[in-house]
């Protein structure tokens, strides 16, 4: 077990604590995903946006896959499908799926580049859009549209910054 230095203990740093912060991370992340543009903007900039949720997910479940539960995960998918109006499930079912791939996988994703994982966010996100968008055309006879397509690229071109960021913000508290 590892003993941390008096200066750490002094400090109040303790590199098991930080729940707080992923939990700060993903609530922010879900503000973004539900977060309106303005009625005068163009509908279309709406495909713009990244899946946030499922990014910051990512990159929980890839650096500290102990931290992040199954339970926790298809719950805060529920609370999003709560926010959305979705099926109620829907996002839980792929929020759980999404952790359960990455725990699979977590130790071989952490050896790729950030532009390797950028690649497989764009694939994950991918198949929980597609999965998404035929569920939600079914319940509600919506057509498919490019929203499969510029959601997954948008995660993809957003998930250096991301990686940039929250990895300063893990190493910076140490959480571990």
């Amino acid at each position: 077990m590892d003993k941390l230095s008096v200066n750490d203990q002094e400090a109040g740093l303790n590199p098991t604590q930080g729940g707080w912060v992923i939990f700060l991370t993903l609530l922010v992340a879900l503000v973004l995903g539900t977060f309106h543009l303005p009625a005068t903007w163009p509908d279309w900039l709406s495909m713009l946006r990244p899946n946030w949720l499922l990014v910051v997910l990512f990159f929980w479940l890839v650096e500290v896959p102990q931290r992040i539960g199954l339970i926790g995960t298809w719950v805060l998918g529920l609370f999003v499908d709560v926010l959305l109006a979705q099926p109620l499930g829907l996002n839980g079912l792929i929020l759980a799926s999404l952790t359960y791939t990455t725990w699979r996988f977590y130790e071989r994703l952490r050896m790729y580049s950030a532009l390797q994982q950028s690649g497989v966010v764009f694939v994950l996100v991918g198949i929980a859009e597609v999965f998404r968008t035929m569920v939600i055309s079914l319940d509600s006879d919506r057509s498919i549209g490019f929203e499969v397509l510029t959601i997954p690229a948008m995660s993809m071109l957003a998930w250096p910054i991301i990686y940039l960021l929250l990895i300063r913000l893990r190493t910076g508290l140490r959480i571990e």
